[in-house]
């Protein structure tokens, strides 16, 4: 199926466009995997590559309110099969193949949240832009 509106879904969380920043999203599709792969003597590669191939998606939030920023993290962690491995059967727009994918990824563990500003109150928090870094196992 060609696009269809949405580029990455986690479990069933459609990640929504809007917060998305214009030109940060980069995908690595179908990344071969070699086993054992070596140079001989001669400087000749002699590559095993397997048969499962994955795929990183990278991408960076806008700023964003602490209602959004709550809603993208509940989300997330309503849809992990395994709380440990923050990780979920994804559905992504792959451009190599020119239509939708789907794979097991997880959230990478080093994502960074920067508080950008926080109300003269004390109540309310914006972040600044977030990078959010998902691999396919």
């Amino acid at each position: 199926m060609a696009y269809n509106g949405f580029l990455f879904q986690f479990g069933d969380y459609i990640f929504p466009n809007k917060y998305i920043k214009f030109d940060t999203y980069d995908i690595a599709p179908d990344q071969r995997q070699d086993l054992g792969s070596f140079t001989n003597g001669k400087g000749v590669t002699i590559r095993n590559a397997v048969e499962h191939s994955k795929t990183n998606i990278t991408f960076t939030t806008n700023q964003l309110s602490e209602a959004d920023m709550n809603t993208i993290l509940s989300a997330l962690e309503r849809n992990y099969i395994n709380l440990g491995e923050t990780d979920a059967n994804c559905v992504y727009y792959n451009p190599r193949k020119r239509e939708y994918s789907t794979g097991h990824f997880y959230l990478d563990p080093s994502v960074k949240f920067r508080v950008k500003k926080v109300d003269d109150e004390g109540k309310k928090i914006k972040y600044g832009e977030t990078q959010w870094i998902f691999i396919e196992y």
